[in-house]
This record gives C-alpha cells, structure tokens and sequence, in this order.
C-alpha cells in the first residue's frame, strides 16, 4: 500500500513545523549558530538531522516495543539530554561573562567537530522526539506497507529537520542580524545560556520527582 501525495505533504508540513519550533533543539542550533557562525550553525543542523533520522527510523520500526519493553534505557536518554542542555547552557552563560571580545569569543569555540556533536547528541538524548515520530507516524502507517516506505519516511523527516534548521542558520547568520548580535553578543549569549540551563534543570527535577 502507497502513501497519497496529500499524506506526503502533510508529513512534510507537520515535520517543518516540528523542527521549526522553539524548544531544547533549536536554542542548541542557535548557540552553535552564535559561538561557530554559520558553519558551526550548519554542522549543528545536519547533526541534529541525523539524529532526528535516527529516531524517526527507529520508530517507524519498532519504537513502541522499546518503550515498552526498556522504559530503563528511555529514562537515561531523558537523564543524559537533560544533563546535556545544562553543560551546553552552562558553557554559554560562563562564555558571556569572558571580557574577551566576539571575535576572540567565536573563535575560542568555533569547533565543526563539536557544533555537529551537539547538534546530534540534542536529538539523540531527547526520546521524546522518538515519541513525536512514533504519534506521527501512527497516521500515515496501514497494513501491508513495505519497509522501504517507513524508511523512506524516516528519511524524509531527518532531512526535512536538517534542512530547516539550516534555513534558519543561514537567516540568522546574515550580515544585518550578525552586527546587531556582535554588538549585543555578552547579552544574547547570557540569555541562551539561561534558557538552556533553565530546560535543563527544569527536566532533571522532573525526572528526579518522577522516579
């Protein structure tokens, strides 16, 4: 059985307004965006993509065993992504106290390596977007569709996610937007930083409390 094309751009829209919207994701792109420019912005987008591939994969295969069968291992993605925003938050807040300047500051930080690792490892340690894709996919999946298709929509999500946070990179990275942030950096950095560490801490006490 064959998805229609209304089902397919229906899939597509939900999934832009998913990546698109704010949460723990994208204030990691737009801190990657803001300590390594666009390039970090970009490397950050296609490791989240990759990771939203990952999970949009697993649950077009077999998400609801998992959870059901390893609520453990679903908890310690919880622990480690929640962990994660508050270093990433941490690291952020600390760097907007530096009396180095932006140049120096973009510099000390402007890591590919690391941009990308953050970007994937946001989407990795958040099940919770596993959950979303095994809810989403739940509307388009029927009997006797082949493997190949919920590949291909998998696919399709992880691209969708990097492309959009790039879009949004390459937005925020122009030369307009770039002045008015250097000249407010210490600001925008101190911020970030604390709505990072704020999502954070907000989810390890309710993990702590739900335990």
């Amino acid at each position: 059985m064959v998805m229609s094309v209304t089902d397919w751009l229906s899939l597509i829209v939900v999934c832009i307004l998913g990546a698109a919207s704010p949460g723990p994701s994208l204030a990691v792109i737009l801190s990657a965006t803001q300590t390594g420019g666009r390039a970090g912005g970009v490397a950050a987008a296609i490791g989240h993509g990759l990771g939203v591939f990952a999970y949009a994969f697993v649950a077009a295969t077999s998400l609801s065993y998992v959870i059901t069968h390893y609520a453990a291992v679903f908890y310690a993605l919880q622990f480690f992504g929640a962990c994660l925003l508050i270093w990433l938050g941490g690291r952020l807040f600390l760097l907007s106290l530096s009396p180095k300047c932006p140049s120096e500051m973009t510099a000390a930080c402007n890591n590919i390596t690391t941009t990308f690792i953050s970007g994937f490892a946001i989407a990795a340690f958040n099940p919770k977007i596993a959950a979303f894709f095994a809810s989403l996919f739940s509307q388009f999946f029927a009997e006797g569709q082949s493997l190949s298709l919920h590949i291909s929509m998998a696919t399709l999500a992880g691209f969708i996610d990097a492309l959009t946070y790039i879009f949004i990179v390459i937005a925020l990275s122009g030369q307009v937007l770039r002045d008015v942030l250097v000249t407010k950096l210490h600001i925008f950095n101190r911020a970030l930083g604390s709505m990072l560490l704020i999502i954070g801490i907000s989810l390890m006490i309710r993990l702590v409390f739900a335990s």
